[in-house]
């Protein structure tokens, strides 16, 4: 398994937001040094929380200071933009970067941003996909490019910074149904599942559960005569994680900043999506149902080892976990949670080489004997 981070990034009003930007920087390099494999920045135009509405100015300046770690959209918008200057803004990034960077895409399910851009409910989807269609013809084309479609309408265009990688690695976010999850199994794409949905919902039709993304997925590879198990190793699952001594010690951390960050989130209306029983009421979404019930990754690090497993397990398999970055509590404590989960959580998912070269040895050594 492979470990990033995903960060909205969450910043309440009250905040230096200047300085919340130089912490997000910061955040990046302390997960390259600590070892995360990727780091996800998101795109917002409205709610006054999560303030970057232009993730791939974050990006560029992360690639600045950083070397190893991939760096990924999480995501961009589609339905709000001209697919071509998506296309052009991110093969550029991918140049800046190096090849690290992990395009990824989403529907925009803020509800206060789909009513800024004054967006029809029922264009989100097909937008998305048009989209999607503009956007990877242009990526890969080495001719010039025509489209005739519902929303947009090109004729001879062709990108003049064509993107660092050979094929640029698509991810595809879900909030509201299955669809994105089956289009990255048929696609090869990479899912990407909130750190709210769910892992078992089965009484709420309207927030698909983990579980639920995990047969799209694979119902969608092996449409397309995939492997799926290629495909769930693609899979990004993102949940709220903090590590301390104990779960008692972490929650009561946290509790102020959690609190905060789901007044917010429930003012928006996404509550209907955490629930795993539609006559549920948004009170009962307490931090204490949710830590148990979506559920997150919260305690000792062999509590969140033990978490992690579980999810593993009822889902089937996936290949990467995000750690959804918050502002709860200071840097300091933050930083501590992050290396604690580096150093004693990431460890147990991953091959123990020097353990492997002691049995080896051992194992040589009782052959001479």
């Amino acid at each position: 398994m492979k470990f990033g981070i995903f960060t909205m990034p969450e910043h309440p009003p009250r905040e230096n937001w200047t300085l919340s930007y130089d912490r997000d920087i910061d955040d990046v390099v302390l997960a390259e040094k600590l070892g995360f494999d990727e780091y996800w920045i998101g795109e917002h135009h409205t709610g006054g929380y999560e303030n970057v509405p232009v993730p791939e100015y974050m990006l560029a300046k992360a690639s600045a200071v950083t070397h190893r770690i991939k760096l990924a959209t999480g995501v961009v918008n589609l339905p709000f933009q001209d697919p071509f200057q998506v296309a052009e803004r991110l093969a550029f990034l991918d140049h800046l970067t190096h090849g690290r960077l992990i395009y990824g895409f989403g529907g925009g399910g803020l509800p206060s941003d789909k009513a800024l851009f004054e967006m029809p409910v029922e264009e989100g989807t097909p937008r998305t996909n048009e989209a999607l269609e503009i956007i990877e013809k242009l990526l890969v084309s080495e001719s010039p490019v025509d489209h005739d479609g519902i929303f947009w309408q090109y004729k001879n265009r062709q990108l003049q910074v064509g993107p660092h990688q050979m094929v640029p690695p698509f991810a595809v976010a879900g909030l509201t149904g299955t669809h994105n999850f089956r289009k990255c199994g048929e696609r090869g794409w990479i899912p990407v599942s909130v750190y709210f949905a769910p892992l078992d919902s089965a009484d709420n039709p309207h927030g698909p559960d983990l579980v639920d993304h995990a047969n799209a997925i694979v119902a969608g590879a092996k449409d397309s005569g995939l492997d799926p198990d290629l495909a769930r190793e693609q899979w990004r699952i993102s949940r709220e994680v903090y590590v301390s001594a104990n779960k008692n010690q972490a929650m009561n951390e946290i509790r102020e900043g959690v609190n905060r960050s789901y007044d917010y989130l429930l003012g928006l209306g996404l509550g209907a999506l955490m629930k795993r029983d539609i006559e549920m009421a948004d009170a009962d979404l307490t931090f204490d149902w949710m830590v148990e019930n979506i559920p997150w990754v919260i305690g000792s690090p062999e509590d969140c080892t033990r978490q992690i497993n579980e999810i593993n397990e009822a889902v089937g398999g996936f290949g990467h976990f995000l750690i959804n970055s918050r502002d709860w509590v200071g840097t300091d404590y933050w930083n501590r949670s992050l290396e604690s989960f580096a150093r004693y959580v990431m460890p147990q998912f991953q091959p123990n080489q020097r353990l492997a070269r002691r049995e080896a040895l051992a194992a040589k050594a009782l052959g001479k004997s």
